[in-house]
């Protein structure tokens, strides 16, 4: 379905039984809609929840080139989901929902989750995105050392060609460049990434992993970079009034997992729980799904 958040239609898919309570997805990226991965590989939440995948703002069926570029902010990502929550629980007929935050999702979501936390169950945040500039440095330091023992003269080269710009001349082309080379360096994924890809049917692989996904996160990040590198939890999202769980991969240097338990050792919640996945590197929740799926079944029960 199409439903207008901010002014702008944005796909939304339901599924699952509407007696469940609300699980609302919001993926990462920004402009990377994984729907078909939590559809292909987490379709056992749906019997304890009534699961919502949502394509945010310049992503996946959402995105748009005469999307509005000064629409392209946080601020407005929240205000998107704030929305999203509202007429959820109106159409539904329930006072709240839970809040499920994979990567840069997570960082929106925590921030729904300091704000509203009258409109939440409770917030389950996996791999957050916790700080941009930081995030960016450690991911990179990751890499820099791999391929220093891997004696990479051609990575090191460009990887502190990389490093030396962020202090403020850091580009989206240079993020592209980093995760490509943690990639190559067992950063990103503790499973083989190309098989969780094509374990997906393949018109939606084709149509959400294709050739149009360069072009949203593209579009997404062209505008959000300088706002997202200056983006920090610990300053704006340190008290979160809802139970909060955090999911970790062991082996995830997207986001890497140091930077999300110094945000959560600081953080005041009624109650907080961290979760370690040991064969996961950023995308758990479809390298180890039973696991995974049980662990969120658990927080509706």
């Amino acid at each position: 379905m199409k439903l207008t958040l901010g002014g702008l239609p944005q796909h939304v898919v339901v599924r699952g039984s509407t007696e469940n309570p609300l699980l609302l997805i919001l993926h990462g990226g920004p402009g990377f809609a994984s729907m078909p991965l939590f559809t292909t590989y987490n379709a056992e939440l749906e019997k304890d929840f009534h699961v919502v995948h949502w394509d945010q703002r310049g992503a996946g069926r959402t995105y748009t080139p005469d999307t509005p570029p000064a629409s392209m902010t946080m601020a407005q990502y929240v205000a998107d989901a704030v929305e999203l929550i509202n007429w959820l629980t109106s159409r539904y007929e329930q006072k709240k929902v839970h809040l499920l935050g994979h990567s840069w999702g997570g960082h929106i979501g925590a921030s729904v989750a300091a704000k509203h936390p009258d409109r939440l169950h409770s917030f389950i945040g996996v791999a957050p995105l916790v700080a941009g500039i930081r995030n960016e440095q450690a991911s990179c330091a990751f890499t820099l050392r791999k391929a220093t023992e891997a004696g990479d003269t051609g990575a090191l080269r460009i990887l502190r060609e990389i490093e030396s710009r962020y202090s403020g001349s850091f580009r989206y082309l240079d993020l592209v460049v980093q995760r490509g080379l943690l990639a190559e360096y067992g950063g990103t994924t503790y499973r083989d990434l190309g098989a969780l890809i094509n374990g997906v049917p393949a018109e939606l692989r084709d149509e959400y992993f294709g050739r149009a996904l360069a072009t949203a996160q593209e579009f997404c990040w062209e505008h959000l970079l300088p706002e997202l590198m200056a983006a920090d939890l610990s300053r704006t999202a340190h008290t979160i009034d809802v139970p909060v769980h955090l999911i970790l991969g062991r082996h995830d240097q997207t986001t890497p997992s140091e930077l999300a338990v110094e945000w959560f050792d600081l953080l005041s919640a009624p109650s907080k729980e961290l979760h370690w996945f040991e064969e996961s590197g950023h995308l758990i929740p479809h390298e180890e799904p039973v696991k995974f799926n049980e662990l969120v079944r658990s927080i509706a029960r």
